[in-house]
């Protein structure tokens, strides 16, 4: 094997090592930033149809093992690494994703945790539609990612829509 070949092995190896530190990152920041036993949080009137917390984070979990390995494999080609638009899509999609929570638990914002759910659920259909011609594999990982913030989007619309006068009430 070749030195360009070691050194190509190496950064694709340092490459996947910082973005699956930054997923897990984001993950980690998402749970722990949130106040989900709140009496705020507890006293809102939520939709039947909204999943149990245990299945969000069951589903969390996974999709942030489908972002990591989506991306690593986006970041594997120096094409796409030249390429802003991926990394503008990249961080943009982890920005969002961490200010969701404290927006919706500790800023008790459903205004703009719905706000910042559709503005998620945009870029990371972007992100999917930029993946798609360049790395099909990686475009198929994040279509559940997708799916899920275009679900939450609706969720976050919903509890705002049933919860009006908790919009601004009790926020310190």
């Amino acid at each position: 094997m070749g030195n360009k070949s070691t050194a190509r092995i190496a950064a694709d190896g340092v490459r996947t090592a910082a973005i699956a530190a930054i997923t897990v990152a984001t993950a980690g920041v998402g749970g722990v930033s949130g106040d989900f036993n709140s009496s705020w949080y507890r006293s809102l009137r939520k939709p039947r149809w909204q999943p149990a917390g245990s299945v969000i984070g069951a589903v969390w979990s996974l999709l942030y093992t489908l972002i990591a390995v989506a991306l690593a494999l986006l970041f594997r080609s120096e094409a796409a690494r030249r390429d802003r638009g991926l990394l503008a899509l990249a961080g943009a999609q982890y920005l969002l994703n961490v200010a969701f929570t404290p927006l919706l638990t500790r800023a008790r914002s459903l205004s703009l945790a719905t706000l910042d759910c559709a503005m998620l659920a945009a870029v990371v259909t972007a992100l999917t539609r930029w993946a798609w011609p360049r790395h099909r594999l990686a475009a198929t990982l994040l279509v559940p990612y997708a799916l899920w913030t275009s679900f939450a989007t609706l969720l976050s619309l919903r509890l705002k829509l049933l919860n009006p006068e908790l919009e601004a009430r009790d926020r310190v």
